[in-house]
């Protein structure tokens, strides 16, 4: 028998939000589908300069447990093609009902001097980023910059949804934007020697990532084989789950990015 899995999960206001009102816009989400053995790990990132984002992504993290829920709960599929209809599936639902309960806010909001419809959704814009996980299959979609880390033993950390490259931030996709069919990523990885995955909102990618540039030219971000210690560390269950968090608030990593800063570890035990 395998060993057990354990997620450890920390969200930390970001540094340039110090001594503000706003809060933390980030949101993440870890949640037991039925009574299988699969999860569904979540994390959103709510547009930071949307007046509702912190809403939006919370919606974003529920839509996406409920949408696990219906798809997975009753049998959580057992051959590769089957995962591919089922994320498929899990991706469309997560995205209806999110749609469906930013209605339901805007729909209670008070009278609005004027702001449209649109500008109404908008200003709960988010990105997400959900993995469905029953090892070895793990299927994912994303919507925005979060990025997706697995660790694989033997061969160590890959990137498998990336980050933007910050010079072009501002083209980020939301939930709520009219695009976002079309910059949905979705997979399904079936592969027994993953002992690891990480779910990271892009606050995290200055300090996590690496950059390397091809012969071409061409920048390309990269998990260093550094990454590989943090699935180390708590792969052990006598390690402290507040250590995450204490990480994301160190200097290290206040130095990197002013973001709101969320990662959802999971890891085999040892």
């Amino acid at each position: 028998m395998s060993p057990p899995w354990r997620v450890v999960a920390a969200s930390v206001k970001g540094p340039s939000h110090a001594g503000t009102s706003r809060p933390n816009q980030d949101r993440k989400l870890v949640r037991r589908i039925g009574r299988g053995g699969a999860w569904v790990y979540a994390v959103a990132d709510g547009a930071g300069s949307r007046s509702r984002a912190d809403t939006g992504a919370l919606l974003a993290v529920e839509a996406a447990a409920a949408a696990a829920e219906r798809v997975f709960g009753a049998r959580t599929p057992a051959e590769p093609e089957d995962w591919q209809g089922a994320v498929r599936a899990f991706a469309a639902e997560s995205l209806g009902l999110f749609d469906h309960a930013v209605a339901a806010e805007v729909a209670a909001l008070p009278e609005t001097g004027g702001e449209s419809p649109q500008q109404l959704r908008s200003s709960f814009a988010t990105t997400l980023l959900a993995v469905v996980a029953a090892p070895p299959f793990f299927g994912y979609f994303s919507v925005g910059d979060c990025f997706l880390v697995v660790d694989r033993e033997p061969g160590g950390p890959h990137l498998v949804v990336a980050a933007p490259d910050r010079e072009h931030a501002g083209e980020t996709v939301f939930l709520t934007s009219a695009r976002r069919e079309a910059h949905l990523g979705r997979g399904v990885i079936v592969d027994s020697r993953i002992r690891g995955v990480a779910l990271c909102s892009d606050g995290l990618s200055e300090g996590m990532l690496d950059i390397v540039q091809h012969a071409d030219g061409r920048l390309q971000q990269r998990a260093p084989g550094e990454f590989s210690a943090y699935f180390d560390h708590f792969a052990s269950p006598a390690v402290d789950d507040a250590e995450l968090a204490r990480k994301l608030l160190s200097k290290e990593f206040a130095a990197t990015s002013g973001d709101d800063k969320t990662i959802v570890l999971a890891v085999r035990t040892t």
